[in-house]
């Protein structure tokens, strides 16, 4: 009887055992959720050329580290500087050609001044010559030789107003010209500058394909960079929508990767996703059938991580990642988004 009573007392024991576990396990999936369903993320900066041309010269290789503005590969530069040349010289048959319609202006002017003057003096003349006929004191031929000199003093006078206003018209035209070749050029040196290939930002060569003698197209990838700095590097984490009432932007993170469990990142939520994987899905769900099925949905969480928590860059992007969050702890203040002047007046 007695054993029977110590039995029951053990099996009592296991499962006041057994339900103070689970209590607490419950308790401690309300207050701090987790799920292993998280990688590590960050971003990739493309590499590639902005014009075509045929690659002389690869800097770097695979997983080595660069710096921002370090070259990584540079094109030929031939064709650019041909075209550099070519503009410099059309630059200068412009430049010439707009000395030589300034030229032609200060001459029309020049000349415009000299028939004015010839005007006036014929003018004298004939007023002069008019008045002796008048009074028959000199011949009808010379009246008529002033009237003459008039007339032709006139029309140079007349010409050279033409020629003036042609070359100032002629002068619009060589400066737009000139202008434009100037911008040519500018395009011709600025199209040899990327011809240099630098990395647009410090972090790691990864997926180089670039190879010497390879001809380029714009646009087309060489390799690309990807920062390991924390401003680049953050966790997504797909928490189930069941798992989320109590998940708030600000809140601390905890989380470790499958290469090395024993070691404990920090973070803090940085934000929730618009909507869940499924929402965005190539082919999302129609649920609308009549043939719906229930199926709990994952929704995409930022994590950022702290600065002094990967301070070795040890996080690696698609590591497998196991994130807790502490929705008792204090917010991040300088996580938590806060309103807009105007929405907060109104």
């Amino acid at each position: 009887m007695a054993k029977k009573w110590i039995s029951l007392a053990v099996i009592l024991v296991i499962v006041a055992t057994i339900a103070a576990f689970a209590l607490r396990s419950f308790r401690l999936a309300e207050t701090h959720p987790s799920t292993e369903n998280a990688y590590v993320s960050g971003d990739v900066f493309p590499v590639s050329s902005r014009i075509p041309g045929i690659l002389a010269t690869v800097e770097v290789v695979e997983n080595q580290p660069v710096t921002k503005g370090q070259v990584v590969a540079t094109l030929d530069p031939r064709d650019a500087e041909m075209q550099i040349e070519q503009a410099r010289t059309d630059l200068g048959e412009a430049r010439s050609g707009l000395a030589t319609v300034r030229a032609q202006i200060e001459q029309a002017r020049a000349k415009i001044v000299a028939d004015e003057s010839r005007l006036t003096l014929a003018r004298t003349n004939l007023a002069r010559f008019t008045e002796l006929s008048r009074r028959d004191s000199a011949p009808r031929a010379r009246l008529d030789d002033a009237v003459n000199a008039e007339a032709v003093a006139a029309a140079d006078l007349a010409a050279s107003k033409k020629a003036l206003a042609a070359a100032e018209a002629n002068l619009g035209v060589s400066e737009q010209k000139v202008k434009v070749k100037e911008a040519r050029l500018e395009t011709a040196e600025l199209t040899r500058t990327y011809c240099t290939i630098a990395a647009p930002c410090e972090g790691i060569v990864s997926r180089k394909s670039a190879q010497v003698g390879q001809v380029l197209s714009p646009g087309q990838p060489l390799l690309a960079i990807v920062p390991l700095g924390p401003t680049h590097i953050f966790v997504a984490a797909n928490f189930k929508e069941t798992e989320l009432k109590n998940i708030r932007v600000g809140q601390r993170v905890r989380f470790h990767t499958d290469v090395n469990p024993g070691r404990a990142y920090e973070g803090w939520v940085e934000s929730l996703s618009a909507g869940t994987g499924a929402a965005f899905a190539l082919l999302p769900a129609e649920n609308a059938t009549g043939n719906w099925v229930k199926i709990v949905q994952r929704l995409p969480v930022r994590i950022a991580v702290a600065p002094e928590s990967d301070a070795d860059q040890s996080l690696r992007l698609g590591l497998s990642v196991h994130v807790e969050v502490d929705t008792l702890a204090p917010l991040r203040a300088s996580a938590v988004p806060t309103p807009e002047p105007a929405a907060a007046a109104r």
